[in-house]
């Protein structure tokens, strides 16, 4: 169930939320059985990609409630201007909105990562 909800939320992402990603976004990869999302956005103005990967771990016992890991980056330069955050804020927004008693996933703030935000302004 956590992969069905996470591959429907990335699958119903809507470009041009926040101002990020007009230029659309490519599934390259879904795998149910390893749980494994790959994912290309795009930049409207100057086509740049960032790549962004899910993993779905399970716990011990085998279920889907280990979480999800995520790596998200940019293919080119350093700072991404908070992109990457805004990106994630709203997936987990949206997977919350599915089922708020399953989905957990701390906002990427300046109070939770500071680093990452002052880097990224």
């Amino acid at each position: 169930a956590a992969f069905a909800d996470l591959q429907r939320v990335v699958k119903a992402y809507p470009p041009g939320q926040r101002d990020i990603d007009g230029g659309g976004f490519d599934v390259v990869r879904s795998d149910p059985k390893t749980g494994y999302i790959y994912v290309q956005f795009e930049s409207l103005k100057k086509g740049f990609i960032d790549d962004v990967e899910f993993i779905v771990r399970s716990d011990a016992a085998g279920s889907a409630q280990g979480g999800v890991e995520v790596r998200s980056a940019s293919r080119v330069g350093y700072l991404d201007f908070g992109v990457n955050a805004k990106r994630l804020n709203k997936i987990a927004e949206d997977l919350a909105a599915l089922d708020s008693a399953r989905w957990k996933a701390p906002k990427i703030t300046g109070e939770a990562f500071p680093f990452y935000v002052q880097e990224n302004r």
